[in-house]
């Protein structure tokens, strides 16, 4: 099999997986505490059991070598799936996931901020057009769009793009196992907001225990491999289609349609990013060059 083949059913397997996670979360009918909780736990499992099949004997060792910036990333990630929480019970599905697709644009300003980075104009005009594409969305009174909700997408793309900026202080460390102390650390804000409810019925626990504890971290784990085979920027462009697949799986199971002004920011957004991530020949090749730096 090609290289360039392997990676993209990698991608494309990864976003499949992780994609079903939305319709979970707009599913439950369980107070935040109680979600978050039981979400960290089984986030805590699933990427225990990734970290101690690709390490086995050494896992502690991995643990421990990821250090400070291993802790550092186990708290972006636990703050980013409280807020990614918040987002997808009190927002469209729609609204939330094309807010979150922005990250790898914040991303870029997290960089410029911390790293030094410049911002070239093709990286300016694409956080514009995904600014304005969020204010479309923000504006939207149709749905189920709601303003709180979205700030809480903004805040799940900014600490995801943390989390990418310290992956890439030190690029030569497997930051991963410290995601394993990001779930203990969701189950901990879990009791800090409040007592959570009751333990939910057995149809909710495996839903949870399915996504959490199962796809996503089987999913992340392919699309962190990709990137041996195909580029990070395809890898990128692949990760939109699960703000595209995770809105459709709750258009078709439980109905829920956003409204036109979500629609239309979702639109810009993504185009947005589609032009942001495509690789210069492709752009060329279109007439769709980018601007010079």
């Amino acid at each position: 099999m090609q290289p360039r083949t392997t990676g993209t059913l990698m991608c494309i397997t990864g976003v499949t997986l992780l994609s079903p996670d939305v319709l979970v979360m707009r599913w439950l009918a369980l107070d935040h505490a109680t979600i978050l909780l039981w979400r960290g736990i089984f986030l805590t499992v699933g990427f225990g059991a990734v970290v101690l099949l690709r390490y086995r004997r050494d896992c502690l060792r991995a643990l421990t070598h990821a250090g400070w910036l291993g802790m550092a990333t186990g708290l972006c990630f636990a703050l980013n799936t409280t807020c990614y929480t918040q987002a997808l019970q009190r927002t469209s599905a729609t609204a939330a996931m094309m807010i979150i697709s922005t990250a790898p644009v914040f991303a870029a300003l997290v960089s410029w901020f911390v790293l030094g980075e410049r911002i070239s104009r093709k990286t300016g005009i694409a956080i514009m057009a995904t600014l304005i594409g969020i204010g479309i969305i923000a504006a939207d009174a149709g749905g189920q769009n709601d303003t709180v909700g979205n700030l809480f997408a903004v805040g799940t793309a900014i600490f995801m793009a943390i989390n990418f900026t310290l992956a890439r202080l030190k690029s030569s460390v497997d930051l991963t196992p410290g995601l394993v102390f990001g779930g203990l650390l969701a189950a901990a804000f879990a009791l800090l907001e409040g007592r959570p409810g009751p333990v939910p019925a057995l149809a909710e626990l495996g839903a949870m225990a399915l996504t959490a504890a199962l796809s996503m971290p089987i999913g992340f784990t392919l699309l962190q491999m990709a990137p041996r085979y195909i580029s990070a920027t395809d890898v990128s462009l692949f990760l939109l289609l699960e703000a595209v697949l995770g809105p459709f799986w709750v258009w078709l199971v439980l109905g829920e349609v956003p409204g036109r002004g979500t629609v239309a920011g979702s639109v810009v957004i993504f185009a947005a990013l589609a032009w942001y991530g495509a690789p210069e020949k492709w752009r060329r090749r279109r007439g769709l060059r980018a601007p010079a730096c």
